[in-house]
């Protein structure tokens, strides 16, 4: 393991064995960075894949014989090995990228499951907060030195890539949605992207610039639950991520999602997954 770390960048490499090169997936290369506006990559070809994922700001890549792309705040994008690609970030509103690299014999699975390709490589708008704290559970997982360590950071790509599958799946729902109105694919994007706020109808309808009486009833009709039960499903989805991945007792992440009465929080987890908190992280985390 090799690591180089910067005020603006933080990076980590990983050189598998002969023997983990034959493996289902490895990771070779993890890292953070604040870019300058003077930053640019390529052209160039990897012999791995590469996960990018754009925390801030915005740039532009080009990848194969597709046209060039802006790539901005929330995107996430996979580069191919052999596709030769280059990217670099906006001189007025620079990237802050994440990233891994990886490559093993599951990958070409993994990735069609998500729905990418050479020609369709960017999940748009995507970043969550659980997909970024797992990331860094990743990068800091390979930095260090044990071997266990770096099994820990495998099974976050795995995460991941179940986060990159729900995603692909809720988007090409969303296209289908955007299609009927415009308005519920906003308001869903809200919800996912605030749902740790005090949202409520009012909230999604002053967002949206619809009546409470319109959207209440097309993202019923489109989604087949109300805005209350769709929000509340979003809050237990990133509340599991708590439990699985983090020590945190339950009244912080009770909070952390957006719902401030633990107990009511252990009432509607029940409600909607059939265990309480606490059984749920008994059977699902990772360490035990």
């Amino acid at each position: 393991m090799l690591s180089e770390q910067t005020n603006s960048l933080i990076q980590y490499f990983h050189t598998p064995s002969e023997e983990f090169l034959k493996s289902s997936i490895y990771i070779t290369w993890a890292g953070h960075r604040y870019c300058d506006a003077e930053h640019m990559i390529g052209p160039r070809v990897l012999d791995t894949y590469k996960l990018l994922f754009v925390i801030s700001g915005k740039g532009y890549l080009k990848q194969g014989d597709n046209p060039l792309m802006t790539i901005s705040q929330g995107d996430i994008v996979i580069l191919f090995p052999k596709d030769k690609h280059h990217y670099y970030a906006d001189p007025e509103d620079p990237w802050e990228l994440m990233w891994v690299s990886f490559n093993g014999t599951i990958c070409p699975t993994l990735i069609k499951e998500v729905g990418l390709s050479p020609d369709n490589y960017i999940l748009t708008n995507s970043m969550t907060h659980s997909i970024q704290r797992t990331l860094q559970t990743l990068i800091n997982s390979l930095g260090d030195t044990d071997d266990v360590d770096r099994l820990c950071a495998t099974g976050q790509l795995y995460i991941l890539f179940a986060y990159l599958r729900q995603i692909a799946k809720n988007q090409k729902n969303r296209h289908y949605m955007s299609n009927q109105d415009p308005c519920v694919w906003k308001a869903i994007r809200f919800i996912e992207q605030n749902y740790y706020l005090d949202i409520n109808v009012e909230m999604l309808c002053k967002h949206v610039n619809y009546s409470r009486s319109y959207l209440s009833r097309i993202f019923k009709n489109e989604l087949h639950m109300t805005i209350p039960e769709y929000t509340n499903m979003v809050r237990i989805q990133n509340a599991k991520s708590l439990l699985t991945e983090t020590d945190m007792p339950m009244h912080e992440i009770s909070t952390s999602v957006g719902v401030h009465d633990s107990f009511y929080f252990s009432k509607l987890f029940k409600k909607i997954t059939g265990e309480t908190p606490r059984d749920y992280r008994k059977s699902h985390k990772l360490n035990e």
